[in-house]
């Protein structure tokens, strides 16, 4: 798989069993990147997966369970981790008040045009198709 930004909500479905074809598809994205790599998430991205699924699906996980995937994720040679500095606070700023997005969907656009990835894996296709040179995949 080329490097590609794996959202969110791509992750919590892949780890919550509650939400039938989107999670088969999302556990299949994920069994593909942990197989061949080409994955890429902010440190943002692992922190709002593990209160969501630990806290807000409809099967939650436990709190070890979850603590051991963002761990197997930050140690893996397959997945590449980006995170945020003031400078990519000050961006997301930029891009709320330029394209109207939410800040925290922002911040990650920001953060992936500092590393320079252009593609997001995610279902959130409103806000991150308004930012310039991020092209959205919709796996679902």
């Amino acid at each position: 798989m080329s490097d590609k930004l794996i959202d969110t909500n791509i992750l919590v479905y892949a780890y919550d069993t509650s939400e039938g074809i989107k999670h088969e598809v999302s556990k299949n994205l994920l069994i593909q990147v942990w197989e061949t790599g080409g994955g890429i998430v902010c440190l943002q991205n692992l922190m709002e997966f593990f209160v969501v699924i630990t806290q807000k699906v409809e099967n939650p996980i436990d709190v070890a369970e979850a603590k051991t995937i963002v761990e197997d994720i930050l140690k893996s040679d397959n997945w590449r981790i980006i995170d945020r500095d003031e400078d990519t606070f000050l961006s997301a700023i930029d891009i709320v008040s330029k394209h109207k997005v939410h800040l925290w969907d922002a911040v990650i656009g920001a953060c992936m045009k500092e590393n320079e990835i252009t593609e997001i894996v995610t279902e959130n296709k409103k806000d991150f198709e308004k930012i310039p040179d991020i092209k959205v995949i919709v796996s679902f």
